[in-house]
Parts: structure tokens; sequence; C-alpha cells
């Protein structure tokens, strides 16, 4: 006996699309920069594999983050040699951190920026009265 199976053929109009179930809705449209905050912190996080912390360039003028990795290797091998290369670049424009107190470190391939925010951009709750007639 063969199970019917009914199909319809406006399902694919009303589907969510398999590529955007891959999407990254960051706030960040770079491929290996993440950017996220905490109620503290603004925080960076960027894709730097292969390359040393000492390697790393990071930069805050204007608001503007910008991360820059480089490493150049030269390999001997039999055949001659072989140069290797890794190169990372990302920019971000953020707004309300103090930007003097921003620090960076780099663990298993990822560098990761932590600038904490100005005062006035913390959440803070407000105390919500009844107007008095």
């Amino acid at each position: 006996m063969t199970d019917i199976i009914r199909r319809d053929p406006f399902q694919s109009l009303f589907a969510w699309p398999r590529w955007m179930d891959e999407m990254d809705f960051s706030t960040s449209s770079q491929r290996g920069l993440r950017i996220h905050e905490t109620d503290k912190d603004l925080i960076a996080e960027a894709v730097v594999a292969g390359i040393p912390a000492d390697k790393v360039d990071v930069n805050i003028e204007d608001g503007v983050l910008t991360i820059k990795a480089e490493s150049r290797e030269m390999e001997k091998t039999k055949k001659g040699e072989r140069k290797t290369s890794y190169s990372y670049y990302y920019t971000a424009a953020l707004s309300g951190g103090q930007w003097d107190k921003a620090k960076a470190e780099v663990e298993n391939g990822v560098v990761k920026v932590t600038i904490p925010k100005e005062e006035r951009v913390k959440p803070r709750k407000i105390k919500v009265e009844a107007k008095k007639k």
C-alpha cells in the first residue's frame, strides 16, 4: 500500500528562506567580526587565526574600531621555498565607549576588545510617579 502525500505548491512562497537561517544578525556585517554589548561594556571579537598577539594591531579613533592582523612566513621545503601569509582587517563604528580604557587580548585565534561604556550610556531604572492632581 502506498501513502499519498499531499504537496502544497504555495508552501515555498511563505517559507523562511533557508539561507536566512545561516545569516549572522549581529551588529557587524563583516564575516569574522562579532560586536555585542553587556550592561557595562561594548565587546568586539574578531577572528585572527594563525597570528600571534604581537602581530595584531587594534586602534580606536573617533569611535571607529580598526583591527589589523598580518603574518608572513617563509618555509623551506625540498622543492623550494613556500610563502605563507595570513591577513585580517576589520573596522566598525561604535559609540558611547570610554576609548581610553579599552583593553584587547588574543586567545585561541580570537582578539577580544572590551570597551567600558560611558556612564550616560549605561541603562538605569527610572522611578515612575503618579501625577498629583
